[in-house]
Order: structure tokens, then C-alpha cells, then sequence
């Protein structure tokens, strides 16, 4: 299963993309928009994906996803 990965990692955010044959793309994101920005690109196959997001941004990221921004 292809998975999403998405932590902070050096004052950064990041999101990690890990494919079906476990191979890792990493984009990092300096404010909370860039995140969401990224975020919004995956909008269109985000149900291909696992979702494994760190205790500290779950409910920002959670937020996110539920929101009108991102369900265009």
C-alpha cells in the first residue's frame, strides 16, 4: 500500500511519499499554506493512500482534509 507520511522534521513540514515498491519522495514545506498547498495535489488519489501523520499535526492536518479548501 502506497502511504503518506507527514511530520515536522527541522522546523519544517514534511511530506513523505512512500510507493507500493517502498521507495520514498520527500517535499518539505516551510509554513502551514505550503503544506496544505502539497496537500491539496494528492486530493485527487488521496484514497490510493495510508495516511500516517505525526501526534503534533494530526488535528491540523485532520482539519484539513475535512475542509471545503481541499473537498474542491
Amino acid at each position: 500500500m502506497k502511504k503518506l507520511l507527514i511530520y515536522k522534521e527541522n522546523g519544517e513540514f514534511v511530506i513523505e511519499r512512500v510507493n507500493e515498491f517502498n521507495h520514498a519522495f520527500k517535499r518539505n514545506f516551510i509554513s502551514e499554506q505550503g503544506l496544505f498547498e502539497g496537500l491539496q495535489s494528492y486530493q485527487p488519489v488521496i484514497d490510493e493512500y495510508e495516511l500516517e501523520v505525526s501526534d503534533e499535526l494530526w488535528s491540523l492536518v485532520l482539519n484539513f482534509l475535512n475542509s471545503k479548501d481541499f473537498q474542491k
